[in-house]
C-alpha cells in the first residue's frame, strides 16, 4: 500500500484530542498549526497518516508533556477503539483478543501492524509502524505499547505486567516514568517495538467474555473492513471527498490534495498515472448526483443547484444541458430519471 492510502480512524484521533484538551491544549490553535481545517473532526471519516502525525506534533509541543504518549496510552479503554475494542473485550482470553487485534487493526489505523511472535516465556506483541512521508514521533509508539497494557488490564481485571519491553527509541536518560507505566525497565535502542506477555497472562479469561456478542461485533467489524477496502484506491478516495464536500465553496483540487495529505502536483500526477483528472472525476460525480436528485421529485430544482455547489440555478441548467442535452426540468418532466 502506498503512503497516500495510509489513514487513521477518527475515533483514535478524537481520543488524542480529548486527552490533550484535558491537559489544557487549545484545539483551534493546534488544528491551525497542524494545517487542518477547523471542522476536520466533524467532516472527515479518517485522517491521512501525515495529517495525524502533524496533529500529534502540534499537541506534543503545546502540551509540554515529555511523556505525552505514555500518559495517553494509560487512559485507553475498550471504547476508545469502538467496534474493534468491543470485539476484543468479548473474546475468551487475551490471546484470542490479540489475534483479533491483528485482524482488525486497520479499522483503527493503517499506520502500523501488529505481529505475534511466540517464544518460550510467552508471546511478543510487536508493533511495526508504517509512516507516510513524515516520520513518527516516539510518543506515538509509546501510546500504542501502553495502550496494549491498559486494554489488557481493563478487560481482564488484572495487572498485565509484561515480562519485557523493547523500544527502538533512544533512552530518555531518566526512565523512571517508563518503569512506572510498564512495571519493568524497557530495553531502549532495540531493533523493534514490542511487549513480551507471559503465556499465563495471555490465558487469563476476560471479564466480559461472551461468544455470541463477540460474533455480533465481529460481523460488524468485517463489514467495516469491507467498506474500508472500497476506499483504497486514490481515485475512490478523491471521489469520496468530492461527494462529501460537493457543496463546499472551497472544494477544488488543492482542497482535496490537502485532505489527502499530499501536494496538489502529486495528486495531479498520481491521477494522470491512471488516465484520470480531478476535473473529470468532479464532473462525473456532479452529474451522477444531479441525476439522483432529479429522481426525487420532492427536491426543488433550485435546491438541487445549491446541493451541487453551483453559484446559481442558471449555472446548473447550463451544465446539465451540456451533460444530457436536456434541461433539468425537461429531464424530470419526461420521466427519464
Amino acid at each position: 500500500m502506498v503512503d497516500d492510502e495510509i489513514t487513521v480512524s477518527l475515533n483514535w484521533v478524537k481520543r488524542i484530542v480529548t486527552f490533550a484538551e484535558q491537559l489544557g491544549c487549545n484545539r483551534a490553535s493546534v488544528l491551525e498549526e497542524a494545517l487542518l481545517s477547523p471542522d476536520v473532526l466533524e467532516k472527515s471519516v479518517r485522517l491521512t497518516i501525515d495529517e495525524t502525525v502533524r496533529l500529534w506534533g502540534a499537541y506534543i509541543r503545546q502540551a509540554g508533556d515529555p511523556f505525552f504518549g505514555l500518559h495517553l496510552g494509560e487512559r485507553v479503554r475498550p471504547a476508545t477503539f469502538h467496534i474493534v475494542g468491543y470485539t476484543l473485550m468479548n473474546a475468551a482470553n487475551l490471546s484470542e483478543a490479540f489475534e483479533k487485534l491483528s485482524q482488525y487493526q486497520r479499522l483503527i489505523s493503517d499506520g502500523g501492524v501488529f505481529q505475534r511472535v511466540p517464544v518460550k516465556k510467552g508471546v511478543w506483541i510487536i508493533y511495526h509502524s508504517r509512516p507516510g512521508t513524515l516520520p513518527f514521533f516516539f510518543h506515538q509508539v509509546d501510546a500504542v505499547l501502553t495502550s496494549i497494557l491498559s486494554f489488557s488490564n481493563w478487560v481482564s481485571g488484572n495487572t498485565a505486567t509484561p515480562l519485557e519491553v523493547s523500544m527502538k527509541r533512544i533512552s530518555p536518560g531518566n526512565a523512571e516514568e517508563y518503569i512506572r507505566v510498564f512495571g519493568v525497565v524497557p530495553s531502549f535502542g532495540s531493533d523493534f517495538d514490542g511487549v513480551l506477555i507471559s503465556h499465563d497472562v495471555l490465558g487469563l479469561p476476560l471479564l466480559e467474555a461472551d461468544e455470541e456478542l463477540c460474533e455480533v461485533h465481529e460481523r460488524h467489524a468485517k463489514q467495516r473492513l469491507s467498506e474500508l477496502e472500497q476506499l483504497h484506491s486514490l481515485s475512490d478516495r478523491v471521489e469520496f471527498i468530492i461527494e462529501k464536500h460537493i457543496a463546499a465553496p472551497e472544494l477544488g483540487r488543492s482542497f482535496v490534495a490537502k485532505q489527502l495529505g499530499m501536494s496538489e502536483k502529486r495528486l495531479q500526477r498520481k491521477l494522470a498515472e491512471k488516465a484520470l483528472t480531478f476535473q473529470s472525476l468532479y464532473v462525473d460525480i456532479r452529474k451522477r448526483l444531479a441525476l439522483d436528485y432529479l429522481s426525487d421529485t420532492t427536491i426543488p430544482l433550485t435546491e438541487i443547484s445549491i446541493l451541487l455547489g453551483f453559484s446559481d440555478s442558471s449555472a446548473f441548467y447550463r451544465a446539465f444541458k451540456r451533460w444530457t442535452g436536456s434541461t433539468p426540468g425537461d429531464y424530470r418532466d419526461d420521466g427519464a430519471c
